[in-house]
């Protein structure tokens, strides 16, 4: 309701008392309201130097929305205004001399009495809610304030009493209990966590799934905050950052942890709630669980993987059986040739060719340790790294700084495919991008976790351009740790080499 009427209201009740010095304030709106707020006022100001007509002042009267009635000291209706008709739907004729009280749908107490009543002990206008019955036997709620009317002489002769018709106010009101009650439903009944935080991120109101997403068997909002929920720091960094700064954020990937303990892996979708001055005053969302999606996801990817590796192994294993075989019986042979010949011509020939072979079985030999190194197969991780870098050493001329410490576990063998397959490319990527002459590989174990370092010194690269342009060979190495849990941290600085840092839990499906 405007409330602009209620004091329109006043302002007639006023001028019933004889007082017309008050005048109205007009809104910046300068709309309908506004322009009979100013024939109001211009009202007050006619009749506080002259005498108004009649005529005028019903048209004043009867140009207000809510029904006014003018009663006597009886409660018998003595005038009307023209709206009175048109909301009860009955002719004039219908209300002259008839009590107020015959208007009123049937209630304990007579609504005159308890005007009366009231008025005798206050000053002031006096409001109740009630009901009105139209000529159809509709019900029609009003809001009736009723003041006492005065003569000149400043006698009571009456009472002025407007009805303002609530129907509209009241189907709102029974409109929005609806949408209150439909919200609610769908906030309590969602399998998605939804929440209302302050800006701080403290939770203000959160559904049951919300409490069952996080483990939490209390209903208390006390302790319990958004953003410390967000388990990984560079996470809860990045997610605040965001929020704050496009109020906005859309499926945010981070791992809440839970109140037993456990790790959850999220999708987080937030927007930022405002003050009518445009400030943050706290931010509602959506909380997805995704840990049966991602577990999928690894497992997908790890079917990959292995096969890709089931694959590698099975070709590195037919050259060195088929191709190997078949080149070392052509190296024998040749061999044979060379002590059975005087041909000095053919010998010189014969031995070229066994040069030939030798090359090209070591060439093999390389392939088929690039494609599946047996020491991987046979003797684990720390072996083959160290296979590795001694080949490399000697056919590239590149020195490595190589530390395994005592304590490094032994891992599930696909874990250790996909780390040599990081460190083989590393080196690689070191070989041919960045003129590197110095590699280091650090192998530790420290609070549960894997940590692998690996450093060169080589001419470094951008690091966020290179994931925007393309950067698959960046995001090959996130998706063969992704399987197992695993995070990696990559920083280059132009001219001072670049450095891998990666992270795997030490679970039960992740070592031996």
């Amino acid at each position: 309701m405007d409330p602009r009427f209620k004091k329109i209201n006043r302002q007639l009740t006023e001028y019933a008392l004889g007082n017309f010095g008050k005048k109205l304030r007009t809104s910046s709106r300068l709309d309908e309201v506004d322009a009979f707020i100013t024939c109001i006022n211009m009202l007050g100001e006619e009749l506080k130097e002259t005498t108004i007509s009649k005529n005028h002042f019903n048209n004043i009267f009867n140009s207000v929305s809510d029904m006014i009635f003018v009663l006597d000291t009886t409660g018998k209706i003595q005038n009307t205004s023209l709206s009175v008709h048109e909301t009860l739907e009955y002719p004039e004729i219908r209300f002259k001399n008839k009590f107020i009280d015959t208007l009123e749908v049937k209630r304990e107490h007579s609504l005159f009495l308890y005007i009366t009543k009231q008025l005798k002990n206050n000053s002031k206008p006096v409001e109740i809610e009630t009901s009105f019955k139209n000529s159809k036997g509709q019900i029609i709620p009003v809001l009736c304030t009723t003041v006492f009317l005065h003569n000149e002489k400043k006698q009571k002769i009456g009472y002025l009493l407007v009805a303002k018709n609530l129907t509209n106010i009241k189907q709102y009101e029974v409109s929005l209990k609806e949408s209150e009650a439909k919200y609610r439903k769908l906030f309590e009944e969602s399998n998605d966590g939804i929440f209302i935080t302050d800006q701080h991120g403290n939770f203000i109101d959160i559904n049951i799934a919300g409490y069952k997403l996080f483990k939490r068997n209390t209903p208390s909002f006390q302790n319990f905050n958004l953003f410390n929920l967000i388990n990984k720091p560079a996470e809860r960094k990045e997610f605040i950052q965001a929020i704050r700064k496009t109020n906005r954020i859309i499926n945010a990937d981070v791992q809440i942890k839970c109140f037993d303990g456990s790790l959850v892996d999220c999708l987080i979708s937030a927007s930022t709630i405002e003050s009518n001055a445009k400030k943050t005053i706290g931010y509602r969302g959506i909380i997805k669980d995704i840990s049966k999606q991602k577990e999928t996801e690894n497992l997908v990817l790890k079917a990959i993987v292995n096969t890709q590796e089931t694959e590698r192994t099975r070709f590195a294993k037919d050259i060195h059986d088929s191709l190997g075989q078949q080149l070392s019986a052509v190296k024998f042979y040749i061999g044979t040739s060379v002590a059975s010949t005087n041909d000095e011509k053919l010998k010189h020939l014969l031995v070229k060719s066994n040069e030939a072979l030798v090359k090209a079985l070591a060439d093999m030999r390389n392939i088929c340790f690039d494609l599946m190194p047996k020491t991987l197969e046979n003797f684990g991780l720390v072996a083959s790294i160290k296979e590795l870098c001694k080949q490399t050493e000697v056919s590239r001329k590149l020195h490595f700084n190589l530390k395994a410490e005592d304590n490094f576990p032994l891992l599930n063998k696909s874990l250790e495919i996909a780390l040599f397959r990081i460190i083989q490319e590393f080196i690689n990527n070191a070989l041919k991008h960045s003129n590197a002459d110095i590699i280091t590989i650090e192998l530790d174990a420290e609070a549960n976790t894997i940590v692998i370092t690996l450093k060169d010194n080589g001419i470094g690269f951008d690091v966020a351009a290179a994931l925007n342009k393309n950067g698959m060979g960046l995001k090959n190495v996130q998706s063969r740790i992704q399987p197992y849990d695993g995070e990696i941290f990559i920083s280059s600085t132009i001219g001072k080499g670049t450095r891998y840092k990666i992270n795997i839990p030490l679970t039960s499906g992740n070592i031996l």
